[in-house]
């Protein structure tokens, strides 16, 4: 009966109830911050990845909203448990709270109700001073927008041609990209106005240093991610303003074919751009976070390395124009080059291997690698390998040999062994042979020892007519010689008129005749089955019916 009296007795006490409406209300304050951070939280990742359009970003930031999250719990239950523990030592100690908020509004003097007040205001001029800068800056970007967007020409809407259709297109997604463009701008404006207003808000209300460390990260934060965003939404738009500028001043002129090359590297180069953008952004960020600013000096190096590779690639890209221009194989009107095409694969192959190298050294360097070492490592390595492999040494050098001596070119037709064919590639380490049936044959260049080539001044189309040892043989022989004509006049590649060597094998039952004809390089065998239809069409046109044929 005692132990219920006393509960009564501490229920009815007026000092712990008022002490747990105290408790409750630091509770809920609690749990209703906690709340709406975790609605903020829910919502703000997705409405980040809206607003500034990476959505790659959307995994990531889903990923460190869940983690938030759950810390964000568990922070809440500690402060709620030492909110508990704090009362419960409140309590014990006597204290009441309505007597604390008593004493608290006795000593509350003339001046600080005037400073509360006046804080008050402020924030109340505060508040209609974001209302009128939020209409400022949406109505500004309309007005931005037009007037950038009157800049962008108008395509014709008839007589529109299709490389004019394509125009429009391209203009349209400029137009697009602008509207695009000032569209977070603004979200980007807005936001930076919340935080400073907020920064305002806490000098206002005596939280400088809150503020200062807090909001000033948020805002250098967004600050860092608004310039790196809006620079890769306009990345394409700057490009294709190059290229119009380019194609005007450089399109048709002397400098045309460089240009071409160069702007098969824009899609290249926007990308190389947003990706030194982004490294930049994540420097200045990781800079910020002072714990780990040491992961922040990586950035520009890696920024430097991707200018590097990219201009490696606008060095091939022109050196690839400069070989077309030496060996006269840029200009359509001019006859193919055999030896033009031959070290044309091979001086490129080189180009490429040395700047490539080059520029992999140099980002070596400039990733504070010491490259001497790997430079001497790399020749005696290569030393070694040489030494190792003395078959691939072998056809290095007789490929050298080959293309130095015009043994043969791409496009002759020789006979290598047993492949014969017309030649597609000649490199350092082999011969590529492209045979009447369509075999590739690769051939190790050190494994050549003998090359007949058919493509050198003229070659023989050499025809061999066998026929019963009882024909007439000087009608045969002008039958041979009426081919030969015809064959001369109806083809180009004919250089002189068809020769009957006569008689070149005799057995008591046949005979065979031997025609020679001069052609060009390399069309010795079809002339040699036209020749033979011809003769064809001359025995058909006598009504003869010989029992020969052709060899």
């Amino acid at each position: 009966m005692d132990f219920f009296s006393r509960v009564g007795d501490w229920f009815a006490d007026d000092r712990l109830l008022a002490n747990l409406v105290g408790l409750h209300v630091v509770l809920a304050v609690f749990l209703v911050v906690s709340v709406m951070l975790r609605k903020i939280l829910m919502q703000g990742g997705d409405v980040l990845v809206r607003w500034i359009g990476l959505h790659w970003l959307d995994g990531i930031s889903k990923e460190a909203v869940r983690k938030i999250r759950t810390l964000l719990f568990w922070t809440t239950v500690c402060l709620m448990l030492l909110a508990i523990v704090g009362a419960v030592a409140y309590h014990a100690f006597g204290r009441d709270i309505r007597l604390d908020l008593n004493l608290w509004y006795q000593h509350l003097t003339a001046e600080q109700i005037f400073h509360l007040c006046l804080a008050l205001g402020q924030l109340a001029l505060l508040a209609v001073g974001v209302f009128f800068a939020i209409r400022f800056i949406r109505r500004g970007r309309l007005y931005l927008e037009k007037a950038a967007l009157g800049l962008t020409p108008q395509p014709a809407a008839q007589d529109m041609s299709d490389s004019q259709a394509d125009a429009g297109t391209n203009q349209e997604d400029h137009r697009d990209t602008v509207r695009r463009w000032f569209n977070l701008l603004q979200r980007f404006a807005l936001c930076t106005l919340a935080l400073a207003a907020l920064w305002i808000a806490g000098h206002i209300v005596y939280l400088r240093e809150a503020v200062d460390t807090l909001i000033g990260f948020l805002i250098r934060l967004v600050a860092i991610i608004m310039v790196a965003r809006l620079l890769t939404l306009a990345c394409r738009t700057i490009s294709n303003s190059l290229a119009g500028l380019g194609n005007r001043h450089l399109g048709a002129g002397s400098y045309r074919r460089y240009w071409e090359r160069v702007t098969r590297l824009f899609p290249f180069g926007e990308r190389c751009f947003e990706a030194a953008v982004y490294v930049s952004a994540a420097s200045l960020i990781i800079h910020e976070l002072k714990f780990v600013a040491v992961i922040a000096d990586i950035g520009p190096r890696v920024v430097q390395c991707i200018g590097i590779f990219f201009s490696t690639r606008v060095l091939i890209e022109l050196l690839t124009v400069l070989l077309h221009e030496a060996f006269g194989l840029g200009n359509e009107e001019r006859p193919l080059d055999q030896k033009g095409q031959t070290l044309l694969p091979l001086l490129q192959s080189i180009g490429q291997y040395v700047l490539y190298f080059g520029s992999g050294v140099i980002m070596l360097g400039v990733l504070g690698i010491d490259t001497g070492p790997i430079l001497a490592g790399a020749g005696i390595v290569g030393l070694a390998a040489g030494l190792g492999a003395q078959s691939l040494v072998t056809d290095v050098v007789s490929g050298f040999f080959i293309l130095f001596e015009n043994q043969y070119l791409v496009g002759d037709v020789v006979q290598i062994g047993d492949a014969a064919g017309r030649v597609e590639a000649v490199s350092i380490r082999h011969t590529q042979i492209r045979d009447e049936h369509g075999k590739l044959h690769i051939i190790p260049n050190g494994q050549i020892k003998s090359v007949i080539n058919f493509s050198k001044g003229y070659v023989n189309a050499v025809v061999d007519f066998k026929m019963p040892a009882s024909q007439n043989l000087d009608q045969v022989m002008r039958d041979l010689a009426e081919a030969g004509r015809r064959l001369r006049e109806r083809r180009r590649e004919v250089l002189g008129d068809t020769v009957v060597k006569g008689l070149v094998e005799l057995t008591p039952t046949e005979m065979t005749v031997r025609a020679v004809t001069r052609v060009q390089p390399g069309a010795h065998q079809a002339m040699q089955y036209e020749y033979r239809r011809l003769l064809k069409e001359v025995l058909d046109e006598r009504k003869e019916q010989p029992f020969a044929q052709a060899a």
